[in-house]
């Protein structure tokens, strides 16, 4: 198989579909582009940092749980993988330890670089705020579920009203007596029941260990609620970092389009065409 002959001339010989010198990626510090806010970077360069994001979090979540699902059904026992582990406050699995990580740091690049697209297409910063807005929300959903599971400790822990003792009349021991022997009928069908449980097969199993504390419920039920919340939000500005922020033409001048065909000096600019 026979490959055309590179060409010296290109900006990037190994790419010469890029034809904008801003976008040269030989000429990007990813040192910069993650972490100062205050530069600017072009159309290719931000593209660049957000793949590399995007696919990191995929990564990090995909292969292992699917590495344990494999091993899993070959019989080895990983179940200690998913037990919970302490990260910020959170029970996070061990499994996903990782990817929590790296997507919380990643959540402040994401923020950073499109701040720098912003700048370098003279456009207001202050856009850059939508990328937040998922964690933002996360964190009110989790204070939120913690409450609800603080309440639902206390309605489980809440201590339960003493029984009066009432003195004892002849109507009072007939009606002790119908009682007893509805609990003697009750303890009866229970036993049945257990019996007919057992020639079906045993029960289900219930968690095993101490019972959860005040802290752990009102994490696991805040995690529970805060987790949709943000995956929903994040799915929603992936769409408009893809459609418009990774579409903004460098230096705001020109089309909004993918890919960098047209060198600097050489856009098709309509009529009365103004930089924001």
């Amino acid at each position: 198989m026979h490959h055309a002959p590179l060409d010296p001339t290109a900006i990037d010989p190994h790419r010469p579909w890029i034809r904008d010198a801003r976008d040269n990626p030989h000429e990007m510090n990813w040192m910069q582009v993650l972490f100062n806010p205050l530069g600017s970077s072009p159309k290719l360069h931000f593209t660049r940092a957000w793949t590399f994001m995007f696919l990191g979090r995929v990564l990090l979540f995909i292969v292992p749980v699917f590495a344990v699902f494999l091993a899993s059904l070959a019989g080895a026992d990983l179940g200690g993988l998913w037990k919970p582990v302490k990260a910020l406050a959170l029970p996070v699995p061990e499994l996903l330890l990782p990817f929590f990580v790296f997507t919380i740091v990643t959540e402040v690049t994401s923020w950073i670089a499109h701040v720098r697209r912003f700048n370098e297409a003279n456009k207001s910063p202050l856009w850059a705020m939508i990328v937040l807005i998922p964690l933002t929300l996360a964190l009110v959903g989790f204070i939120l579920g913690a409450q609800g599971g603080i309440k639902q400790y206390e309605a489980m822990h809440a201590p339960k009203p003493a029984v009066t003792q009432q003195v004892e009349t002849p109507e009072a021991t007939a009606d002790g007596a119908a009682a007893a022997d509805s609990k003697d009928a009750e303890a009866k069908e229970t036993k049945d029941a257990k019996a007919k449980q057992a020639r079906k097969g045993p029960p289900q199993q219930r968690r095993q260990g101490p019972p959860p504390s005040e802290r752990e419920m009102a994490a696991g039920a805040g995690f529970g609620l805060a987790t949709p919340i943000w995956a929903i939000c994040s799915l929603f500005v992936m769409f408009w970092t893809l459609l418009y922020v990774a579409r903004i033409p460098n230096g705001g001048v020109g089309k909004f389009k993918t890919g960098s065909d047209v060198a600097q000096g050489e856009e098709d600019l309509p009529p009365g065409y103004a930089v924001s």
